[in-house]
Order: structure tokens, then C-alpha cells, then sequence
């Protein structure tokens, strides 16, 4: 189908949100990670893995791969509400 100006950039302009979310979210994800499970002694290992697992999507999202793109809105829609459950736990201190 074809596009209007537009709509193509308001498009891109949503894609662009997503992937700063995206970037903001693994990025806080990735300190709460390594500060939270620094008991546990795999927790590096852990973090080194979702950090790659994290680059690889994003390279591919970059990409414009379609599996790439769905899998960024879902990992920042998800992070998002698990960042809330975190916060609304530590505040009622559940």
C-alpha cells in the first residue's frame, strides 16, 4: 500500500519513541540487574547474556526486521509495567 508523507513520518517518528524506550528500559533494567543480584554469584553471567540478547534485537531493529520491531514494543510495554509493579511494591513495601 502506499503512504502518505505523513503517515510514513509519523511512523518513523513512533518507531524512534520505541527505540529510545527500548534503550532507556534495558539501561535501567541492566542497573537494577547488576545491583540487585550482586549476591548471587551467576548475576554477571546473567546480566552479559540479556545485554546481548538486548543488542542483538536492537541491531535487528535497526534493521527494520519485522520479528525485531514486535519484539521491541513488546519488551518496552512489558518493562514498562514491571517497572511499575517494582515501584508500587518498594512504596507499600510488600
Amino acid at each position: 500500500m502506499y503512504e502518505f508523507k505523513h503517515e510514513s513520518e509519523r511512523k518513523e517518528k513512533i518507531f524512534k519513541v520505541y527505540l529510545f524506550l527500548f534503550a532507556i528500559t534495558v539501561l535501567i533494567y541492566t542497573f537494577i540487574d547488576f545491583f540487585d543480584l550482586g549476591i548471587e554469584k551467576k548475576s554477571e553471567f546473567r546480566v552479559v547474556i540479556s545485554l546481548l540478547i538486548y543488542g542483538v534485537i536492537l541491531y535487528f531493529g535497526l534493521r527494520r526486521k519485522l520479528w525485531a520491531e514486535v519484539m521491541i514494543k513488546f519488551f518496552v510495554w512489558l518493562n514498562i509495567i514491571l517497572l511499575f509493579i517494582i515501584i508500587t511494591v518498594k512504596v507499600l513495601g510488600l
